[in-house]
């Protein structure tokens, strides 16, 4: 059943609300809209398709974010494919929007009283980071090892699978490799990237297949008792034109032989030697020649090789680094869920942690949403605590404290004169005029009739008598 978005009552079959009368023709459609993504999302997780059905759902949710349904169902899709940060992101906010009635605070209470899941969790996601930073410092070796134990402890963790198959193809291990991709392909058949590395490896290993064949082709095996021998087949073959050139040598050394005794058999034996080594030298420069161009050959090949996975693996770098960003946010939403328990600045020092990580990372829609949101709800409480420490440290003349407190205050409740106003001051006493004079103009703006904004007025005419 749906209902008015501006009275609440149930909707009709009509396009209009026959409550308060509001058009809600359209509002209907997208609705409809939302439930259409939900249901094919819905079918796409069912098979198993679980990239596919996170694209429905999320396109569900840019329709109607209410959509609790679609949210919570894109909580377990995340919840599966091991992205926990993100299925809890998912949970809170569908909590927020439902508060009553939610299947999410099951899911969330689950999590919360499994302390070992919750450790694993935590343990894996702090194992991928470390084992990405190594990538970074191209230690690809203890990287693989620290990514064994992640995708043992976590097999649902499709992102360490990607990155594990990723370092194996590197080091050309291909059949490894494939193995990743297909657990891979086993909890999500539709996820692209699998795919495209599956590819890669099997490309590779039936060049390797072929390769084995052609060399076990040009070999030679010798039955000796009951062992059997095999060489590679190195019999090199006369062509007709060397056999020729040695005739015709020949001939004119028993000529030479016939018409001269002594010194011309010396100089003869002399010539002889001097074009073998001759043709020798030139034979042994052919070789190396060959050998050359086939190793330039392979060096361009294992440089284009290396050159693609080293791009995938940057990618993999960019794609994942939110995930530090992650982990404080849903510490921040465990301490929320407490309720009137939660201690508020245990979520800002949260909150100031995914900050100084870059809070831009967090490119989602909805862990955006739910990063405002707890931002919004801790803001007035803990601004009056990053106030009264700025307070106390301007007394004591710690402006660069203060700085940083009033700050944070400002960051937290643009509307606190008081934290504004001393902020302005501090400002002033470090000489930043402009800095001062723009947030005294903010006081002033804020309160032009109260005494902090005639205080305002009297430092902005100091500043500009200066």
């Amino acid at each position: 059943m749906l209902f008015c978005y501006s009275c609440g009552m149930a909707l009709s079959e009509k396009s209009y609300c026959t409550s308060c009368g509001a058009d809600v023709g359209r509002y209907k459609k997208i609705l409809y809209m939302s439930n259409r993504y939900y249901n094919r999302g819905l079918e796409k997780a069912q098979i198993r398709d679980l990239t596919g059905a996170v694209e429905d759902l999320r396109q569900s949710l840019k329709l109607y974010k209410r959509n609790t349904q679609a949210r919570n169902l894109l909580g377990l899709v995340y919840f599966e494919m091991g992205e926990t940060v993100n299925a809890m992101a998912e949970w809170v906010l569908s909590q927020h929007f439902q508060k009553d009635k939610n299947i999410a605070t099951d899911y969330i209470e689950t999590l919360k009283t499994n302390a070992v899941l919750l450790d694993t969790i935590n343990s894996s996601i702090k194992k991928y980071n470390q084992a990405l930073n190594l990538c970074k410092q191209d230690s690809l070796d203890v990287a693989k090892i620290s990514l064994k134990r992640v995708v043992s402890n976590n097999p649902r963790l499709i992102s360490a699978h990607l990155l594990l198959a990723l370092i194996l193809m590197k080091e050309e291990d291909y059949s490894g490799a494939k193995k990743e991709l297909i657990l891979v392909r086993r909890i999500d058949r539709g996820n692209i990237t699998a795919s495209r590395y599956l590819r890669m490896a099997e490309e590779n290993l039936n060049t390797d297949s072929k390769r084995k064949k052609k060399s076990s082709e040009n070999a030679v095996t010798i039955q000796s008792g009951n062992d059997i021998i095999i060489q590679p087949n190195t019999r090199k073959e006369n062509s007709f034109l060397s056999i020729l050139l040695n005739v015709l040598i020949g001939l004119v050394i028993g000529l030479l032989v016939g018409w001269f005794v002594l010194g011309p058999i010396r100089i003869n034996i002399q010539k002889t030697e001097e074009n073998k080594e001759l043709a020798d030298a030139y034979e042994e420069i052919n070789l190396k020649n060959a050998s050359i161009s086939t190793y330039m050959q392979k060096i361009d090949s294992l440089q284009y090789q290396y050159d693609t996975l080293n791009d995938q693996l940057n990618a993999y770098e960019g794609a994942n680094g939110a995930l530090e960003g992650y982990k404080y946010l849903l510490l921040a939403v465990e301490e929320y869920s407490k309720g009137e328990a939660a201690d508020k600045n245990v979520i800002a020092q949260y909150l100031d942690k995914i900050d100084k990580n870059g809070s831009e990372k967090l490119s989602e829609t909805e862990f955006v949403e739910v990063y405002n949101m707890l931002k919004t709800s801790i803001g007035e409480s803990v601004a009056d605590t990053y106030y009264e420490n700025g307070f106390n440290a301007y007394r004591q003349e710690d402006y660069i404290t203060a700085l940083e407190n009033f700050k944070k205050a400002v960051e937290y409740n643009p509307e606190n004169v008081d934290a504004l106003y001393y902020l302005a001051c501090t400002y002033l006493a470090n000489k930043d005029y402009d800095n001062a004079k723009y947030y005294f103009n903010t006081v002033i703006n804020l309160a032009p009739e109260s005494e902090l904004g005639n205080k305002a007025v009297n430092y902005i005419a100091e500043i500009d008598a200066k």
